[in-house]
């Protein structure tokens, strides 16, 4: 998800709570003793091993390696001067010093511990509400890495404070701050609005949706940022800043955000709405005075797309755009005159292609038959070249040095490619590569960052996007020319805005896009520096791609809330605004800050040293009269980075007897190493009381002491390789199995294997495309009595086969065999099984197989209900049509009837993970449900169940 809908995402998402039970759950898998299933989901994989370094602030503390040494005293300096001016604007000191963590590219930052999932890549920083960690990666650009900083740093404030609050008033109200205020105070604090803000602004206010404050504390999303943002900045100008301090120190007093408002502000949120709203229409609507919606002039090629390039051919020509309408990220061909879209490759489905950059990075086709891009592949970029005939690579580039590489363009020539790299230390430069050895060379060679890099027709100079311009450390960027043969750098435009993306035609033009009256619009000039507008769009046009032979545009647009490609023919209006630079000014010359002593630094790096810390820690307590009580509390200890974790765990319940405590003692110890790409843990446990396999009734009662050791390898985003051995003394009673000595005690050694494939696409009830596969084969050695305890093989397969944009057959396929002398068991049934049966205490066996297949599609997109106190709006509706069957058994298949059911099932997402079914249906069998404990006479055919789970 990113920040909002932007080319570039200049800021950071909301700050992230450590989730314990997600990252223990996604190593370790199964209970240690009895591991039957690998769980699903994709990985994150460590590719590299940090040499992790601190700094020393007079308030924060800096994590860094040594590739980024030379961004250390700019980020302290900046760090420290974000303290000193936030501590003003709060009117609070933070009490515990502030950790930050730097990473020196997008790709390093995805395999940070401190998340427990991989980072999109519109997140550009992160601050952790456990331990206040502020982590950000660096992408070349230092003006948006000082803008994400100041963000993220405004979260450590916010929970800074809510923290004090609880410690002074424990028995107030905790009131939760709305996304808005909380986001948009750290947007307006850090940067304030951007061209991009302003491109969502605008449209909201322009098509009349711009939601009222009281709706907004609803919503969680992008338009949360640039509209909370503005709020703010409204706020501040009409009322004043000290309000907003004044409100988090006196939020204990009140029962509600709203009734905090009006104490604070003196008037009631409906009040600031109507206010608010006039404010915005009074800001916006003389905008619309010369400016247009892209509708007007402008044809809709292709929505949620962006990135055109365009084709030339006999049929009118084709256009190519990046799209994300299916869920994947895909490369889609389209006539230019009208026709079906049809995809050419997609991302995200396979290690080889698992993203294509979409806000960061264009691509080309101007050679005829072939097209140029670049995707993340492991853990840096590879260029690839697309044979448009045959629809395959056959070409392939990928560099050591380079962990990005973005905007790939051909030359004229056809035999070189340039492109701008982000090298391991963060520096992005322009390189220039030989066809077909792939030779490498190194065209820029600076801190600045260096984009957007297009040949002129002869191939002799480049034009290219580099902040090394006057106020280019403060977030300008401007177009610079560069000889190829002389080396000689000149600059094209010049001030204090965005421009980007040029595009250099055959007829010695640049076209490029420029914020520079508010939003986004298309400019062009000479080589001169003589320039005209092309566009006139009053919420954003970029991403220019001439159609020479028309005199006319294809660009990226934002329309109606949402991003398109639009086809526009010349604008002959706009054509009469034009500038120009006169005499051309020399590249600025501002400096990277230099390696010299932070002021108030407390003593220079030193190696990170491993220090854990206490988490959190959870109990609860029961009693029941007559019957006894028992207790259970957990510890989370992790270190600063979280790649070392550790989790005990105490559970006990005394009966009757205060004595019992330490005999009805369980307990788990397990240590987590995620340092390096082959994670590995080690624990211990001890377990005593009746157990529950497969049902609710008792399978066996085990009295066991032991040790584990787990391994987990991904081989890349979408395939691991699990581990674990066990090793435990075990006195065991059976009371279920078939077995002809109830009794065992002994040494059990036991040992599983899981391999783990993944590549689903989620949508809010569940997997909608792709595949997920898992085996898992384990034996159980009992040595104490020479004998095989017990083996197991079992695979879950599922794919899902996509039909329409929601709409998909879904097919899953379960094995599960286990034999020796105490056979494992498993349950199939239930509403993630076979539906309509119950989930505990009867389809469950040693041996069992099952089908599940169902055809998932929408009904609603949404439902609303009208009510005294507003709107109720609930989420779409799902349907499916199910049938599913299998069986479990023990000894032979026969003793079980085969069993299914089928029917019609409704879903109702309403959090992620959290969806409420309901399924209607009717039972069926080929022998009267034998050997289950289910009869028609005690059984009806129909059935109607309720759930709360997702799909399988």
């Amino acid at each position: 998800m990113n920040r909002h809908v932007q080319t570039r995402p200049h800021s950071a998402l909301r700050p992230f709570g450590h989730s314990a039970i997600l990252l223990f759950l996604s190593l370790v898998g199964a209970a240690p003793a009895a591991a039957q299933y690998a769980t699903f989901g994709q990985n994150k994989v460590q590719y590299r091993r940090f040499d992790w370094q601190v700094a020393h602030g007079a308030h924060v503390d800096l994590y860094y390696y040594p590739a980024e040494a030379q961004l250390v005293p700019a980020t302290l300096a900046a760090a420290e001067e974000n303290y000193q001016a936030l501590t003003l604007k709060f009117g609070h000191t933070v009490s515990a010093r502030i950790p930050i963590i730097i990473y020196a590219s997008h790709t390093d930052f995805e395999q940070t511990n401190i998340l427990p999932f991989q980072p999109p890549e519109g997140l550009l920083g992160v601050t952790d509400y456990l331990k206040r960690r502020v982590a950000l990666p660096f992408r070349g650009n230092f003006a948006e890495f000082r803008h994400t900083l100041r963000h993220e740093m405004v979260h450590a404030f916010q929970l800074s404070l809510s923290t004090d609050l609880y410690v002074r008033s424990p028995r107030a109200a905790h009131i939760p701050l709305p996304l808005w205020w909380t986001e948009g105070l750290a947007e307006y604090w850090s940067a304030g609005e951007d061209a991009r803000d302003e491109m969502v602004l605008r449209d909201l206010v322009f098509t009349g949706r711009l939601p009222p404050l009281q709706q907004l504390t609803y919503v969680e999303g992008g338009i949360v940022y640039p509209l909370g943002g503005r709020i703010h900045r409204w706020l501040g100008e009409t009322y004043g800043d000290w309000r907003v301090a004044q409100l988090y120190h006196e939020l204990w007093r009140y029962e509600s955000f709203e009734a905090a408002i009006e104490g604070v502000y003196g008037k009631k949120l409906e009040q600031l709405n109507e206010e608010f709203q006039l404010a915005m229409r009074r800001a916006y609507y003389p905008v619309a005075n010369g400016r247009e919606p892209l509708t007007v002039r402008g044809r809709l090629v292709a929505s949620l797309a962006i990135k055109p390039a365009y084709v030339p051919g006999d049929s009118g020509g084709q256009v190519l755009y990046l799209t994300g309408a299916n869920g994947w990220l895909e490369v889609a061909r389209k006539p230019l005159d009208g026709g079906r879209a049809r995809t050419l490759v997609t991302a995200g489905r396979s290690a080889a292609l698992e993203s294509f950059h979409p806000f960061e990075s264009r691509f080309d086709a101007t050679r005829a038959g072939y097209l140029l891009l670049s995707s993340k592949s492991a853990d840096r970029d590879v260029l690839l070249i697309w044979d448009l005939t045959r629809r395959k690579v056959v070409g392939r580039y990928q560099y050591p040095e380079l962990t990005s590489i973005l905007d790939p363009a051909w030359g004229p020539d056809g035999k070189s490619v340039i492109f701008s790299g982000l090298t391991e230390s963060g520096v992005s430069d322009l390189f220039r590569i030989t066809l077909p050895s792939g030779t490498l060379e190194r065209l820029t060679d600076d801190v600045y960052q260096d984009l957007d890099p297009s040949l002129s027709p002869d191939g002799r100079r480049i034009v290219f996007t580099s902040d090394r311009t006057q106020d280019g450390d403060g977030g300008a960027v401007n177009l610079f020319i560069k000889d190829l043969a002389s080396g000689e750098l000149r600059q094209l435009t010049s001030g204090r805005w965005v421009d980007e993306t040029p595009r250099w035609t055959s007829e010695d033009r640049i076209y490029f896009t420029s914020d520079r009256d508010g939003v986004l619009n298309i400019f062009s000039t000479d080589t001169l520096g003589n320039g005209r507008r092309e566009t006139s769009s009053w919420t954003g046009a970029f991403d220019p791609e001439v159609v020479p032979d028309r005199d006319a545009l294809l660009v990226s647009g934002y329309n109606d809330l949402r991003l398109g490609v639009y086809y526009l023919a010349a604008d002959s209006a706009a054509r009469t605004e034009s500038f120009t630079l006169g005499e051309a000014p020399a590249p600025s010359a501002w400096q990277w800050p230099t390696a010299e002593p932070v002021a108030g630094a407390k003593s220079p790096s030193e190696p990170y040293r491993r220090h854990y810390a206490l988490d959190f820690a959870a109990g609860e307590a029961v009693f029941i009269p007559r019957y006894g009580g028992a207790q259970a509390v957990t510890f989370y200890v992790s270190d600063l980075l979280s790649d070392n974790v550790a989790v005990f765990s105490l559970a006990t319940y005394q009966g009757r007897r205060i004595g019992s405590l330490l005999e009805n003692l369980n307990a788990t110890a397990l240590y987590l190493n995620q340092t390096r790409r082959l994670n590995w843990g080690i624990g211990a446990f001890r377990s005593k009381g009746n157990n529950f396999e497969g049902d609710l009734t008792v399978s066996y009662e085990e009295n066991a002491v032991g040790a584990f050791g787990l391994l987990r390898y991904p081989l890349s985003r979408f395939t691991r390789i699990e581990g674990q051995f066990v090793v435990e003394h075990s006195d065991r009673f059976d009371f279920a199995l078939p077995v002809a000595d109830p009794r065992r005690v002994g040494w059990i050694a036991s040992h599983y294997l899981s391999y783990v494939h993944d590549n689903a696409l989620w949508l809010s009830s569940g997997p909608i495309d792709g595949g997920r596969f898992a085996v898992t084969a384990g034996i159980s050695n009992d040595f104490s009595n020479a004998r095989f305890d017990s083996f197991l093989l079992s695979a879950d397969w599922r794919q899902y086969l996509r039909i329409a944009k929601r709409t998909a057959f879904a097919v899953r396929a379960f094995g599960f065999y286990s034999g020796g002398d105490r056979p494992q068991r498993v349950n199939i049934g239930g509403t993630l099984a076979l539906r309509g049966y119950p989930l505990y205490g009867y389809i469950v066996g040693s041996k069992a197989f099952m089908f599940n297949q169902e055809l998932r599609f929408p009904l609603l997109d949404y439902l609303s209900f009208g009510l005294p106190l507003g709107e109720l709006r609930l989420p779409d509706i799902q349907g499916a049509l199910f049938f599913d069957f299998g069986k479990a058994w023990y000894l032979k298949a026969a003793d079980r009837a085969l069993i299914g059911s089928a029917g019609i099932s409704f879903r109702l997402p309403l959090a992620p993970f959290t969806t409420l079914r309901l399924d209607w249906g009717r039972r069926f069998s080929d022998n009267n449900y034998l050997g289950y404990g289910l009869s028609p006479g005690r059984t009806s055919p129909g059935f109607v169940q309720f759930f709360f789970g997702y799909n399988y």
